[in-house]
């Protein structure tokens, strides 16, 4: 009869046999395991946060708190193209990034940095849209029709929307830092049309409104000549324009602004009014400045003869400037020791004079000057002295009137009785015409042609 038992050494290795299997199948089961418990701790699209451990040519190896350090190709660093790695990433920082896949026996982490920033971005231009608030962004590269800028996905910034005023040059804000406030958001298409035109808009609107709470009447502030117009000069305080009337920039007369300032000249002005209702700054540029008019006073006297420069002709009057923004009258009665009617037909602008000053008014600001008296007592006598005289005719010259004024009025004080002295001698006119007849002021008194005739 055959023995079937199996021996003690048959016994042993089956058992072995059947440990191994188990062993083998434990194996699989736990790789398996494992393999499932990661794919379910690291799903794809999953936003991690982690330090870069090594920068080399393969791509950037970052510690996720796994048991083995997480791989960033380099085509999965950032969405601009040809950069170098280490200026995306440095040594021991901290960066987001998404999980791409899990890879290998042993469950390497295929990680994209450019997937984490995209996402952040969406979110962020999401939420800025939403708040209003207003974005930072560097232009990258110019193209048709506007500019492309980084908010870590592309956007664009339309031509017309580049500035407040329009841009011919596009090209100078290439590499610049750009404050943005988003216009439109299409994220399937990837789309984000953005606007510095509105930021500025707004910064700029704030900062006005901050300029014009620290302003106060009387203040003495600095700013920036913007720009001119005829009616006056803006003035830029740092966020805010005043205007300066053209009557507030000089103490003088002046036909335009820029006969005082220029464009980007930096000036002194005071703040004469403060509207916040109309947004309206009103400053004055000659009361930031010494008055040449209260100077001029302190150093004049009554009676002083002194030179001056016809500044305005008007129906009735002249006015001479005296000084620098000093200007004072000369009615038509003191203008000549002759009859004037025009006096646009005897002085034009500019003419230099000299005048006697007649009176110093402060309160009212004005100065009374007389021509004629200047010349009487300069010891001139007559109108040549100081004024030449043009007629109708357009010949100049003087009448015998203006001769015999002197005799005239000696002869009016002896009560009509003429004194004994030399017989006058005739006086030859340069005129080919007969010359008219002199009045005199003096009523009930004429005064003939001939002399002969006023010295009987």
């Amino acid at each position: 009869m055959t023995n079937t038992e199996p021996t003690t050494e048959e016994t042993t290795d089956l058992q072995a046999g059947d440990s191994e299997a188990g062993e083998a199948s434990e194996s699989m089961e736990s790789l398996m395991a494992a393999q499932d418990a990661m794919d379910e701790a690291f799903k794809p699209g999953q936003l991690l946060t982690g330090k870069v451990v090594r920068i080399d040519s393969e791509g950037v190896l970052v510690d996720v708190g796994y048991k083995t350090e997480g791989v960033i190709p380099l085509h999965q660093l950032s969405h601009r193209r040809d950069v170098n790695p280490e200026e995306i990433v440095k040594v021991g920082e901290q960066v987001d990034v998404s999980v791409t896949r899990v890879e290998g026996a042993e469950g390497t982490l295929i990680l994209s940095k450019k997937r984490a920033d995209l996402e952040s971005a969406w979110f962020r231009v999401i939420k800025a849209q939403e708040s209003g608030e207003i974005l930072t962004a560097t232009c990258t590269e110019q193209v048709k029709g506007g500019l492309i800028v980084d908010l870590g996905l592309r956007g664009f910034v339309p031509a017309s929307h580049v500035d407040l005023r329009p841009v011919h040059d596009l090209s100078d804000y290439v590499g610049e830092s750009l404050e943005l406030k988003v216009l439109e958001i299409d994220k399937p298409r990837r789309k984000v049309v953005l606007s510095r035109k509105k930021a500025l808009e707004e910064l700029r609107g704030k900062m006005r409104e901050n300029t014009m709470k620290g302003l106060d009447e009387g203040q003495i502030v600095n700013g920036v000549v913007a720009r001119l117009t005829n009616f006056g000069a803006f003035i830029n305080l740092g966020g805010a324009d005043g205007l300066v009337h053209i009557s507030e920039l000089s103490w003088k007369r002046i036909k335009h602004p820029n006969e005082v300032v220029r464009v980007g000249e930096q000036v002194d002005v005071r703040v004469l009014s403060v509207s916040p209702e109309k947004d309206r700054i009103s400053l004055s540029l000659r009361q930031a400045r010494p008055d040449p008019w209260t100077t001029a006073v302190e150093s004049l006297k009554v009676n002083d003869i002194v030179p001056g420069k016809v500044s305005k002709l008007a129906k009735n009057y002249v006015f001479v400037e005296i000084a620098d923004g000093v200007e004072g009258l000369v009615p038509i009665s003191e203008l000549a020791d002759f009859r004037v009617t025009k006096p646009a037909e005897h002085f034009k602008p500019d003419q230099e004079v000299k005048v006697k000053v007649l009176e110093i008014r402060p309160d009212s600001r004005r100065i009374l000057l007389s021509i004629r008296q200047s010349s009487a007592h300069s010891g001139g006598g007559n109108r040549g002295d100081s004024v030449t005289s043009t007629r109708g005719d357009g010949n100049s010259g003087f009448t015998i009137g203006d001769r015999l004024q002197g005799q005239l009025q000696q002869y009016l004080a002896n009560g009509g009785e003429s004194t004994p002295g030399p017989e006058p001698k005739a006086v030859e006119v340069p005129d080919p015409e007969p010359a008219p007849v002199a009045r005199v002021e003096e009523p009930n008194v004429v005064v003939s042609e001939q002399p002969e005739a006023a010295a009987e």
